[in-house]
């Protein structure tokens, strides 16, 4: 990340329809070890070969250090009534001086075509625009057969912006056997109305 700077988190926390945005805590692990395998989720996200609870507690563990070093800002979206795990939404692989990133998310499986993830990619990425990072453009990255992640970009607001081929041979990618490239799409804030980045 070029001028690498801590990620704060959202003050005060992001709250949605039914559910708020916080950071992973050790009680999670069971929930993410599931979700990290489940079918459905290794075949979109990159996850740990190794799925279980102790591994999975040792990446909750590093999300603090995370932040600090500017890597990566990873958020779960917890329903309001009951406090079950509906979801995660993130932003990686910053660039300050573009003021971009990537941004990521995968729903819980019982969660699925509730607008969850819609809510949680239009959150996270209007306060990546009109927060302390002040982002100029926030990317999504979509395989394109993953037609569901294709109208969460959409249905959040992201702008189409071409297809290029796909890269999933590194260890522990997603098992994306059935596509061949990957969409881009894009929240673009123009540098006219864009706030100043505040150093945290």
């Amino acid at each position: 990340m070029n001028g690498q700077r801590r990620l704060a988190l959202p003050d005060p926390p992001l709250v949605a329809d039914g559910f708020s945005l916080r950071p992973w805590i050790t009680n999670d692990r069971d929930v993410l070890a599931s979700v990290w395998a489940d079918s459905e989720i290794r075949r979109w996200a990159s996850v740990p070969s190794n799925t279980d609870s102790a591994a999975a507690e040792r990446w909750i563990s590093g999300s603090s250090q995370r932040r600090e070093q500017g890597l990566a800002l990873d958020l779960v979206a917890v329903a309001t009534d009951d406090g079950r795990i509906l979801g995660e939404v993130g932003l990686s692989a910053f660039d300050l001086e573009r003021r971009a990133a990537k941004i990521g998310w995968w729903t819980a499986a019982a969660e699925r075509g509730r607008g969850v993830a819609t809510a949680m990619v239009r959150s996270l990425t209007a306060w990546a625009h009109d927060g302390p990072l002040a982002l100029f453009v926030v990317l999504a990255e979509v395989a394109d057969t993953n037609r569901a992640s294709v109208a969460v970009a959409e249905s959040a607001g992201f702008d189409f912006l071409g297809s290029r081929p796909l890269n999933s041979g590194s260890d522990g990618g997603p098992e994306l056997v059935s596509s061949t490239k990957q969409l881009v799409f894009a929240s673009v804030r123009s540098r006219a109305t864009a706030r100043t980045p505040t150093l945290v």
